[in-house]
C-alpha cells in the first residue's frame, strides 16, 4: 500500500512538472558522438526530453527525424525556416513545401524567422509582403493539419515578439501564430517588459523558448541551470496566461559536453516547473 502511494505522488509530481511539454533544439545536438540523427534522437530521450526541434533541412533527413522521434516516443515540435521578404514576395527554400507534406498529421509547427535587406528591422511597411506571403502558407499547412509560429528574432526584419504579434494579427488565420523567445527578448533589452509582452502575446502565443541567461542581457544563451536571470519570471507568466504549448531549450553555441549540459538544464527545468 505504502509503495503505491508514492508511486501516486510520484507520478502526480511528473505530471505537474510536465504541464508543457519541454523539448531541446537540434543546436543542442551537437558532438563528436552526436554525429548520427539516432544518437542525436537517443541523447533527446535518454536526457527525459518530450521531443526537439529540427531545421529545413533534406526531406529525407526530416523524414528519419520524424520516424526516429515516433519510435522513441518523442516528438518532432518545430522545424525552423528562413523566409525572406524579396522583390515583393515572401520566398523561401524550395523543399519546405515537401517538408509540410511529410509532417502532415505530427501537429508540428513550421518555425520561421523573417528576413529582408528591402525593409529595416520592425518596419511594418513590409507587412502587406508578408501576410500575402504568410496566408498562401497557411493554407499548405491548414490543407496538413500544420500551424505556424513565427519566431523573432533580433536584427531580423521580425526583430521583437511585438513585431511577431502585429503581423499574425493581420494574417488573421487561426493556424498562424507567434513564438515567445526568451533569449532575444533580453538581446533586444526588453528585459523590465517581459511579462508585458508575454501578456500581449498570450492570445497568438503557440510556442515559448527559454534558457539560462544573465541579466541585463549579457551572456542571453547559457544552460538553463546557470546565469543570473530568474527564468521563473517566465514560467510563472506563462502559466498565468494559461499557456499550455510547447518550450524549447535555446542551445545555440553553448560550449561542453551537451549530455552534462541538456542534463542540467532538465533538472534545472524539473524544479522550475515545480
Amino acid at each position: 500500500m505504502k509503495t503505491t502511494l508514492i508511486a501516486l505522488l510520484l507520478s502526480a509530481a511528473t505530471t505537474f512538472a510536465g504541464t508543457n511539454p519541454f523539448f531541446v533544439f537540434d543546436n543542442g545536438l551537437r558532438g563528436e558522438n552526436l554525429t548520427t540523427i539516432d544518437a542525436q534522437l537517443d541523447l533527446v530521450k535518454e536526457v527525459g526530453f518530450d521531443g526537439l526541434s529540427w531545421r529545413t533541412d533534406e526531406p529525407a533527413r526530416v523524414k528519419q527525424v520524424l520516424d526516429g522521434a515516433k519510435q522513441r516516443g518523442l516528438k518532432l515540435f518545430v522545424i525552423y525556416a528562413n523566409l525572406e521578404l524579396r522583390d515583393g514576395k515572401l520566398v523561401y527554400k524550395p523543399e519546405l513545401k515537401e517538408i509540410i507534406a511529410l509532417c502532415k498529421g505530427t501537429d508540428t509547427m513550421i518555425w520561421p524567422n523573417m528576413t529582408s535587406k528591402q525593409f529595416k528591422n520592425s518596419d511594418p511597411a513590409g507587412d502587406d509582403i508578408a501576410v500575402a506571403g504568410l496566408r498562401e502558407l497557411a493554407d499548405l499547412c491548414d490543407a496538413n493539419g500544420l500551424r505556424i509560429a513565427i519566431y523573432p528574432h533580433v536584427n531580423m526584419w521580425v526583430h521583437r515578439v511585438e513585431d511577431a504579434v502585429r503581423v499574425a494579427k493581420k494574417v488573421n488565420r487561426k493556424n498562424v501564430g507567434v513564438t515567445f523567445n526568451l533569449c532575444h527578448a533580453l538581446l533586444d533589452k526588453a528585459e523590465d517588459r517581459i511579462p508585458k509582452l508575454i501578456e500581449e502575446a498570450a492570445p497568438h502565443m503557440f510556442c515559448a523558448t527559454i534558457n539560462g541567461a544573465d541579466t541585463g542581457g549579457g551572456n542571453a544563451i547559457q544552460p538553463l541551470d546557470k546565469g543570473s536571470y530568474d527564468v521563473g519570471i517566465v514560467l510563472k507568466k506563462l502559466k498565468a496566461v494559461g499557456f499550455k504549448g510547447p518550450v524549447g531549450l535555446q542551445c545555440y553555441k553553448i560550449p561542453g559536453d551537451p549530455k552534462t549540459l541538456l542534463t542540467g538544464s532538465m533538472a534545472a527545468w524539473r524544479k522550475l516547473s515545480q
